[in-house]
């Protein structure tokens, strides 16, 4: 038997990329494809392609594909993000990984995970995976676990809560890097009004990625109708600035994660992104998942 490693992409072309899109849609008979199907069919994997190419939309514009009917906005389910985060595993053959190595081989990136407001661990902790027990974190991915759980209660979360299990993080573990559970809450309360941050956020918000620049100038004029002054999705601070705002339920229909934990709450903008809205705290609603879905149909 002869063995034969896989041939490495890192050498791969721009244009083979492209050509082999070209070709994976021509043999299908499909005007447009998903990143799941070319996966499926073509000769390299979707993510691939995304971390050449900035995104899939990028990779579809350049290859002359239909893109108006992909919804592009942040919908990824968290169901199709443990399945990953699963599949990445196996690719490294280890009960556990680290966001560097997911975002390696994964076709989201570990910063779309935190649009969901979930930290790595609660991931990992989903995906029936060990533990990150190392103490690398961040004090946002800590924020961003003190949001979901306040978003999850549809109060403020109190020792108690943490004693039994709603946050993955130990009690002494934010003691250990604020001083106090209460000195916790007091740093993500500043973390998320500190407007000097937030304004220098806005304006690094319109810098495109590293991904984007290599071809920005083969799809600029093609990505957008309108020239956007905020990024699409919402960070941290503004997004729990909403959430709060719409007292952590669906502005629609009023469901709550704290009422059903089934519940997922998206960020919404009430002008189209599509159409020129800007991700701002006026222009941004509360929609439980189902009516988010709901509304896009309807658009």
């Amino acid at each position: 038997m002869e063995f034969i490693l896989n041939e490495l992409h890192r050498n791969i072309s721009d244009d083979e990329l492209i050509n082999d899109v070209i070709k994976t849609a021509k043999k299908l008979g499909m005007s447009s494809l998903t990143v799941d199907t070319y996966s499926h069919h073509g000769s390299f994997h979707g993510s691939t392609l995304i971390r050449r190419f900035g995104s899939w939309r990028n990779v579809l514009i350049l290859s002359h594909l239909n893109v108006k009917s992909h919804n592009f906005r942040f919908n990824v389910s968290i169901e199709e993000i443990i399945k990953d985060v699963k599949r990445v595993r196996d690719i490294y053959q280890k009960d556990t990984i680290t966001k560097k190595e997911y975002d390696v081989y994964g076709i989201y990136h570990s910063s779309t995970l935190n649009k969901h407001g979930i930290p790595w661990n609660k991931i990992l902790q989903m995906s029936g995976l060990r533990l990150n027990l190392n103490r690398d974190f961040s004090n946002e991915d800590m924020f961003a676990e003190i949001e979901r759980i306040w978003v999850k209660l549809g109060r403020q979360p109190t020792t108690t809560d943490i004693k039994k299990g709603a946050s993955i993080y130990s009690l002494n573990t934010f003691s250990r890097r604020f001083g106090s559970w209460r000195k916790a809450l007091v740093a993500f309360v500043n973390y998320v009004n500190d407007d000097d941050n937030n304004q220098a956020e806005k304006e690094a918000g319109s810098m495109p990625s590293a991904a984007s620049v290599r071809h920005e100038s083969n799809v600029t004029h093609e990505l957008e109708h309108h020239k956007h002054k905020t990024q699409r999705d919402p960070n941290l601070r503004l997004r729990f600035k909403v959430l709060a705002r719409d007292h952590f339920k669906c502005c629609i229909c009023g469901a709550s994660p704290a009422k059903d934990s089934s519940v997922e709450l998206h960020m919404d903008h009430i002008k189209p992104w599509s159409k020129g809205g800007e991700t701002v705290l006026d222009n941004l609603q509360t929609l439980c998942s189902k009516c988010n879905l709901g509304k896009s149909d309807l658009m």
